[in-house]
């Protein structure tokens, strides 16, 4: 249990930022979803037009249910992104990068004409469209720095992974046979050293120190 707690949070402080980013889109995307769920099971179309006159001139009621459906997808997506930190599996990883792009896009989209909107109506507009032109700039504005940090998390994935691949490639399974050292200088004994003897004698022979043997 402790190697598992120490685990997580090697990860979690290796990837605060990423961590904080998915926190903060996961709270709006429910927050959003919320009121999505209450427009499009608790109201009608009639409904809708009635509570937020503004907002439907931008968003129809038609569009709220693919909306409904990509919150979902892009909530499965962060939880998905989460995941694939713990694993690191930087192509997986990549494919959790496609739903947030789309999504702002989207969002890029809804501003344009909601501050066209805005602007035309000489901000006279309810107070509810007019807290979600903010929230929606800001959102934007997040979710382009948000972008960027994923894309830098996902080319730190995929630096690591490639010099894990190397050192597995330099380090195969079978090492390569030592080569043999040096036998060590043998130093012989004395007693093994052969001594020679020379047959010739070393004394000086002269007529001097000649002595003839007896005579028998």
């Amino acid at each position: 249990m402790s190697d598992c707690a120490a685990q997580c949070t090697k990860i979690i402080s290796k990837n605060l930022l990423v961590l904080a980013v998915l926190l903060v889109e996961t709270v709006v995307i429910i927050l959003s979803l919320v009121f999505t769920i209450l427009n499009i099971f608790n109201s009608d179309e009639s409904g809708y037009k009635s509570y937020h006159p503004d907002l439907s001139e931008i968003v129809g009621y038609s569009f709220l249910e693919p909306i409904f459906v990509y919150q979902i997808l892009w909530l499965a997506s962060n939880i998905v992104s989460v995941i694939t930190l713990h694993i690191q599996k930087p192509y997986i990883f990549f494919f959790t990068l496609i739903l947030p792009i789309i999504g702002l896009t989207l969002c890029v989209i809804l501003l344009v004409p909601s501050v066209n909107h805005l602007v035309s109506h000489h901000f006279d507009v309810s107070g509810f469209f007019m807290g979600f032109v903010c929230a929606l700039a800001v959102f934007v504005i997040a979710s382009i720095l948000f972008t960027i940090a994923r894309i830098s998390t996902f080319r730190k994935m995929v630096k690591k992974m490639k010099v894990v691949q190397t050192t597995a490639e330099k380090s195969p399974e079978d090492p390569t046979p030592e080569a043999p050292e040096p036998e060590p200088i043998r130093v012989k004994d004395p007693d093994e050293i052969s001594v020679s003897f020379s047959r010739r004698s070393t004394m000086s022979m002269n007529d001097e120190r000649f002595v003839p043997p007896p005579r028998r």
